[in-house]
């Protein structure tokens, strides 16, 4: 199918008739295309994969090159324009990434951790949404088709800092390599982006600074996004899709002022609990005339508790009907005052991995059920693994990039999380179907769809409506690029635990 020219006045719902049903009155489809795409029929080879991410050579020199790019497409699809959107250096998929890979190879976490910091934040530039210890969100060649479009038509800069989870994510990893390789990092010395020597206890130092200005910046303490460039991202978190922030009544949520996520509270939260821990270990080693004030330690390990009081008493919903969960997050109102995005969504899983909820008492313990059982229920387990949106909330489509697709590697996060409180059966069950759509479709998918169907299913389609109650056009499917790093990485992690528990070694369960 060929694409259709799209003009406000189209409409072309009839065409996509199986997608009628999840249409707002208000929307209507203007534009379909089928892209010719090949399905590959050799059996992926993960480790491969990985080596291609990272341009290595062989196993060895996986992390050697720096961090991996975001996702390939395969061979037999190179060609292809719209699974070759992310080849590119992201700063929150280089992390997912060496953070799920640290136990195999540490090298790419480390120099994850020197690029990163060459780059971070040292000033304000609205362009870049850059801003002093913030961690960027990526960064492309300007000359590239995509980063001269991006540029030219949309003023960003690069690196491009439009994240808001990134800097977090980047204090863990730090704490992270630190503690399970016993050695410190933090004297490392590199040159940043400025050509100024800095050290990795410097970035450090200004990532956690970061979050604290954030924090400080709200009553509840929360780390929220709202950007500063006009045609910048407009949701900062890993779901960064225009429409995947809104309420329990479909309405987008107010982005004139600040959004905090949930998942990013919980790795707000890891992050200064760790750097905390960090920090009181520096100072024991320090001689006595250079020690800074252990109450910096202190205030850290405040802000996690006030955080975590937050996020309990903002972000929790009580339905009328008994059933609880946590929010999507909150936005706020006109006068700045917190409002929930009561939504069901995957994000509230990655809380299942954070320390935010360890805790036997009977609040924090009915919160981690809540959680497991939202899940694990029929309105968000799939063929394929957990909904990011619950098949009951607005806006929510089978195909659809953040409100109802299945990500591999947000399935494997929960599968973690699960694991953690003992819920083995359910994490185990959580990888094989992240299994079963590799081996269907022998590649390493970004998503796939979460509708009803019996089996595995990925888009082949492209798919934009338009809006008429916000006079916007909206994509609401296109196909999953193909070799996505975090998927690839979540199928090596998941392979070499299970090896470990068996005492066997194997790099990936699809080597062939």
């Amino acid at each position: 199918m060929n694409e259709t020219p799209a003009t406000e006045e189209t409409d072309l719902t009839k065409a996509v008739a199986d997608l009628i049903p999840y249409l707002l009155p208000n929307e209507r489809v203007i534009a379909v295309e089928k892209p010719l795409i090949v399905t590959p029929t050799k059996r992926p080879d993960a480790l491969t994969e990985l080596m291609r991410l990272t341009h290595a050579k062989t196993p060895g020199e996986i992390g050697k090159h720096g961090p991996p790019f975001a996702a390939l497409a395969t061979e037999a699809n190179e060609d292809v324009e719209e699974l070759n959107l992310f080849s590119a250096f992201f700063g929150r998929d280089s992390l997912v990434v060496s953070s799920f890979l640290l136990p195999q190879f540490p090298l790419l976490a480390r120099m994850t951790i020197i690029r990163l910091a060459k780059f971070q934040g040292t000033r304000y530039e609205s362009h870049a949404e850059e801003e002093p210890g913030r961690i960027l969100h990526e960064y492309r060649d300007h000359r590239s088709a995509i980063g001269k479009f991006l540029r030219e038509e949309r003023g960003w800069e690069f690196p491009y800092y439009g994240s808001v989870d990134t800097t977090p994510l980047f204090v863990k990893l730090i704490t992270e390599y630190i503690a399970q390789e016993n050695r410190c990092i933090l004297g490392r010395i590199f040159t940043n982006k400025d050509g100024e020597r800095r050290t990795i206890l410097d970035a450090l130092v200004g990532a956690v600074n970061w979050i604290k200005k954030r924090m400080d910046a709200n009553p509840q303490g929360f780390v929220e996004f709202c950007r500063a460039n006009p045609n910048g991202i407009l949701n900062q978190a890993w779901k960064d899709s225009n429409d995947s922030y809104f309420h329990a009544d479909g309405a987008i949520a107010n982005h004139a002022r600040g959004i905090a996520s949930v998942e990013v509270q919980g790795y707000a939260y890891d992050a200064l609990l760790s750097a905390s821990k960090l920090y009181r270990k520096i100072f024991e080693k320090m001689p006595r005339d250079e020690r800074f004030a252990a109450s910096v330690a202190d205030d850290l390990l405040s802000r996690a508790e006030k955080l975590r009081s937050s996020v309990f008493s903002e972000m929790w919903v009580e339905e009328k009907n008994g059933e609880s969960f946590f929010a999507l997050g909150t936005d706020r109102d006109s006068q700045g005052n917190p409002r929930q995005l009561a939504i069901r969504t995957s994000n509230m899983g990655h809380l299942l991995s954070s320390d935010m909820l360890i805790g036997d008492d009977l609040d924090t313990v009915k919160k981690r059920s809540a959680i497991v059982t939202t899940l694990l229920s029929p309105l968000m387990l799939s063929a394929s693994g957990i909904r990011t949106l619950a098949k009951n909330e607005p806006r929510f489509r089978p195909g659809a990039y953040h409100n109802g697709s299945v990500w591999l590697w947000d399935s494997y996060m929960i599968a973690c999380g699960l694991r953690k409180h003992g819920h083995i059966a359910a994490a185990d069950d959580l990888e094989e179907r992240m299994f079963a759509v590799v081996s269907k479709f022998n590649k390493f998918p970004e998503f796939a769809q979460g509708g009803d169907d019996a089996e595995p299913t990925l888009n082949e389609r492209i798919v934009d409506i338009w809006d008429e109650s916000r006079g916007v056009k909206n994509r609401i499917e296109q196909p999953p690029q193909e070799i996505q790093a975090w998927t690839v990485a979540a199928a090596l992690a998941a392979k070499h635990r299970e090896n470990e528990e068996n005492g066997e070694w194997g790099q990936s369960r699809l080597i062939s």
